[in-house]
């Protein structure tokens, strides 16, 4: 890399004796090899299926092995379950599980998170069950209106629409606005908020 920068810097001081012309051109060389240098390019999917169940952590994330036998992290796209902490939790991964055990998972990845995780809409065929709307009427999830952007504009009604209706009818954790008038733990808490309080 040095070698190849020490030929180009010579490049341009000639050049910068010729004209302004000249000068812009070299620069923009310049930027353009050090970039191509020093950037590696992204991974552009995850590896491919069939895909078994590796471990589930909670009732939105898991992880599964791929046809190639590497290992693909996963956070469904759209939803938020109770964090391991909180009731209802053990019921969301649960139900998770058992969506995941109902027919061959495909993945339709949207990006990676901060913690190296695929965030993808994940549907189990030959069904075509949603598993994150699945989960949210259930109970056991949030729509994750934060980052509704990564989901399209009709899953993004459909979310909304599960969970005012797992809402209305007491569904899952839900079911806990109710019983926490005896017991004020039951009460539902959005996880984004119990990691916030949890972390101070």
């Amino acid at each position: 890399m040095r070698a190849v920068l020490g030929v180009y810097h010579r490049a341009i001081r000639r050049i910068f004796r010729h004209s302004l012309v000249g000068q812009v051109l070299a620069v923009i060389l310049l930027s353009t090899t050090l970039v191509v240098g020093c950037n590696r390019t992204p991974q552009e999917a995850p590896p491919a299926g069939p895909y078994h169940i590796i471990e589930l952590f909670d009732g939105d994330s898991f992880n599964l092995k791929a046809a190639n036998g590497a290992t693909v992290r996963i956070r469904i796209a759209g939803i938020d379950a109770p964090e391991r902490k909180q009731p209802y939790s053990l019921k969301a991964k649960e139900s998770l599980r058992a969506l995941l055990s109902d027919g061959d998972i495909t993945l339709d990845p949207i990006k990676r998170d901060r913690f190296d995780r695929w965030v993808a809409n994940v549907v189990m065929a030959p069904q075509a069950i949603d598993v994150g709307l699945v989960q949210i009427e259930r109970g056991y999830a949030w729509f994750f209106v934060r980052y509704k952007d990564d989901l399209s504009e009709s899953r993004q009604r459909l979310y909304a629409e599960a969970e005012r209706e797992a809402r209305r009818q007491r569904i899952g954790l839900w079911a806990g606005i109710s019983a926490s008038q005896n017991n004020p733990e039951l009460a539902p808490e959005e996880p984004w908020r119990f990691r916030e309080r949890t972390k101070k």
